[in-house]
């Protein structure tokens, strides 16, 4: 049984390509999960509390960092279109980096203020376009990569991050060091964004001389990625990463950090398997429509093992989540158990729905997406009217939000696949 699964995954390309990432991904996300256990214990909820803010405010930024035109690098049938794309999108990243740095340096005391953050944990700031810029690179430079199909690279630049980040925490939980979550996070990042660059460059990617005509002419060409696209991907990332920073300013850092613990260990599945699938989605649905041909029979085996990992996260949650949090992280997690059957439901509509939000890309129906988006921030926006609540209660909101939003997801979807499949 088992050599017949196996073979079949060999002879089917998406799931071949899927199994790849996904294996890199497992080894690459299994480090920062099995330290949980010994970080929990030696960091307090209120520094994770801090570090989520921090993580939460680069996954904004990095929605803006290349103006989307990263993910356009998939799509020009020339190669020499996409490494102009690549360089494009590192020029626009580091001018917007450096702007934000020069924002911070003007405005740091009214940021602190406004993120409810002490002025011992200014350095957080300056930290922030440092980390936006070195996950931008790898962003940028992983989209090169699915476009050359080298997944195997793709998974070695994810270990190459976690590996570093997971050393580099650990020696600042044993020497004490504030921060350390943090600081560890940007040593990994540096490690992910040059291993990103070298294999890139393995991958025929080359520092080619962009003249002024490729530039009008490229981005004219894929001008709708910032101009349908920016706006409601920022609102849309702005929703998932947005309550952590109203946790900590509304509530406490504390209570930012058992949150964090709770997202961190539901986003297991997406951070495993979401990320890999998506990609591996992205290249073989715009592979489809370039030539015109139909797609939904190449990700239908994707889409079953989705329901069923989702399946299998919400009865493990339900039933064990507070007794596997205390076990794994000690008592004083236990919390973060509690709140985990409250938000099981969203998360496990969001790995279904990330899995394959690609296909707006990969289709060019990045309008649909983007109507979506805005709906779902106009819901998101209830949440700062709901501050007054216990938190439990606020919990409660932001799920059912989450809910309603990524239900509609999986409507949008389904009509998507019904209206294109082997049309365009």
């Amino acid at each position: 049984m088992v050599r017949r699964v196996f073979s079949y995954i060999q002879r089917t390309e998406i799931l071949k390509n899927a199994s790849i990432l996904v294996s890199g991904t497992l080894f690459a996300q299994a480090i920062p999960i099995l330290l949980q256990p010994f970080l929990r214990r030696y960091f307090d909820p209120a520094e994770f509390g801090f570090y989520s803010v921090y993580v939460s405010i680069i996954g904004i930024l990095l929605v803006i960092s290349s103006l989307r035109f990263e993910q356009a690098i998939v799509l020009p049938q020339k190669d020499s279109d996409a490494i102009s794309l690549v360089n494009i999108s590192v020029i626009i990243s580091v001018v917007f980096n450096l702007f934000i740095l020069s924002f911070i340096i003007i405005f740091n005391n009214q940021l602190l203020q406004l993120l409810s953050l002490p002025n011992s944990r200014k350095y957080i700031l300056y930290l922030i376009p440092l980390g936006t810029f070195l996950l931008s690179i790898f962003q940028i430079f992983n989209f090169w990569l699915i476009r050359k199909k080298r997944f195997k690279a793709i998974s070695l630049n994810k270990l190459s991050r976690r590996s570093v980040e997971g050393v580099s925490q650990s020696i600042f939980a044993l020497t004490g060091k504030s921060g350390g979550l943090i600081f560890g996070d940007i040593a990994g990042q540096l490690a992910n964004g040059i291993v990103s660059v070298f294999q890139s460059l393995k991958s025929g990617y080359s520092i080619a001389k962009i003249s002024s005509g490729d530039l009008k002419r490229l981005l004219k060409r894929y001008i709708d990625f910032p101009k349908y696209s920016l706006v409601p991907a920022l609102m849309s990332t702005v929703c998932f990463m947005l309550p952590v920073v109203f946790i900590n300013r509304y509530y406490s850092a504390e209570f930012a950090g058992y949150f964090d613990l709770t997202k961190l260990i539901l986003s297991v599945p997406l951070a495993l398997i979401a990320s890999s699938f998506s990609s591996v989605v992205l290249n073989k649905t715009s592979e489809c429509y370039r030539e015109k041909k139909g797609y939904f029979k190449e990700i239908k085996p994707l889409i079953g093992i989705v329901v069923l990992i989702s399946a299998i996260e919400l009865v493990v949650i339900l039933f064990w989540s507070e007794s596997l949090f205390t076990f794994i992280f000690g008592s004083k997690w236990k919390f973060s158990g509690s709140l985990a059957k409250i938000l099981v439901f969203p998360f496990a509509l969001n790995f279904l729905t990330s899995s394959f939000t690609s296909l707006f890309v990969a289709l060019n129906k990045i309008v649909w997406q983007s109507i979506w988006q805005i709906f779902y921030f106009a819901l998101i926006l209830v949440l700062p009217l709901l501050s007054g609540l216990k938190f439990e209660n606020f919990i409660f909101a932001y799920s059912a939000i989450e809910v309603i939003a990524n239900s509609s997801m999986v409507v949008l979807l389904i009509l998507l696949i019904k209206k294109t499949n082997g049309k365009n």
